[in-house]
């Protein structure tokens, strides 16, 4: 009788361990993607329009605007989220992550008339461009600058965006 009980509150122990991980776990990816739902509230894809093209991205970073060295910057609702879909279309960008890491983050359709391109840093990275949304105040998407001259070149309208901000960092610079 002793072993059936020793058994038994093994696995009590083992389940209420596990489903206390589960719901730590769950919470961080919870906050973790608090800056994309920000985008989903106003910018969330609708019906399933097929991207003139499509491409993945090593990562995008969601933050607030200006040079970020990782966590050490303040920001503590920065992230990066892990493979990125972006897909160009005649309005605009989409966005969409990855799966398994999706984590039920909705796509994002970022339309070019609500958007502008400004320059950005990135770690060690100084040619990268920040996407920032009218309605969403204080925080930017960080792309890779290759991921976005690569959608450029299949939009006229993010092409003349992306010659603006190589306006505004030629300024910066002088």
């Amino acid at each position: 009788m002793g072993a059936v009980l020793e058994q038994l509150y093994l696995t009590i122990v083992a389940v209420v361990s596990l489903g206390g991980f589960l719901a730590l776990a769950g919470y961080i990816i919870y906050a973790s993607n608090s800056r994309w739902r920000e985008y989903e509230t106003l910018y969330a894809a609708s019906g399933n329009k097929k991207p003139l093209a499509r491409k993945m991205t090593g990562m995008v970073r969601i933050s607030q605007p200006g040079y970020r060295w990782g966590h050490l910057s303040g920001d503590l609702k920065s992230h990066r989220h892990p493979p990125v879909f972006v897909g160009v279309h005649e309005t605009g960008l989409s966005l969409s992550i990855v799966p398994p890491f999706k984590y039920g983050c909705r796509d994002l359709f970022l339309p070019f008339d609500r958007m502008t391109i400004e320059p950005a840093r990135w770690d060690f990275l100084g040619n990268e461009y920040g996407v920032r949304m009218q309605g969403v105040d204080d925080i930017e998407i960080l792309m890779f600058s290759n991921i976005l001259q690569w959608a450029a070149q299949r939009s006229e309208t993010l092409d003349l965006m992306l010659q603006r901000a190589e306006m505004v960092r030629a300024s910066q610079v002088a």
